[in-house]
């Protein structure tokens, strides 16, 4: 089975302020280089469930199982408005959990792609 490991942290505002600091400066000093391990940082645990919401878990299941060749196909599979699937695609794509190829057709369709089988979350329960 093909894992996608993420991790999200809850952090408190001043937490995240220290959290900016030492990203901005590892990025700075080149500590930062290539592929990281996907980073999503919540303020409250209801906001992780914002994130990840029973829509956006469907729609990556949908992904997965049936390999939609584009975005307006995934709308019509979740029986969702394409807006609204746009919306999701494009907000997962930015955090890391889907990607987007673009089709060589004369409308340029963007795929919607998930390659792995499982995603696993660690919050850690001390700060």
């Amino acid at each position: 089975m093909k894992l996608k490991d993420i991790e999200i942290k809850i952090m408190s505002d001043e937490a995240y302020g220290d959290h900016l600091d030492k990203l901005f400066e590892d990025t700075r000093d080149g500590k930062i280089a290539g592929k990281q391990k996907i980073k999503i940082v919540a303020r409250t645990p209801e906001d992780v469930a914002k994130i990840l919401t029973n829509e956006r878990i469907r729609l990556l299941q949908m992904i997965r199982e049936k390999n939609p060749e584009s975005i307006s196909e995934l709308a019509h599979l979740l029986d969702r408005s394409q807006s609204n699937v746009s919306n999701d695609v494009k907000y997962l794509e930015g955090i890391g959990l889907l990607e987007l190829e673009v089709k060589n057709d004369p409308i340029m369709h963007k795929k919607p792609v998930v390659n792995y089988d499982a995603v696993r979350i660690t919050v850690d329960l001390i700060s």
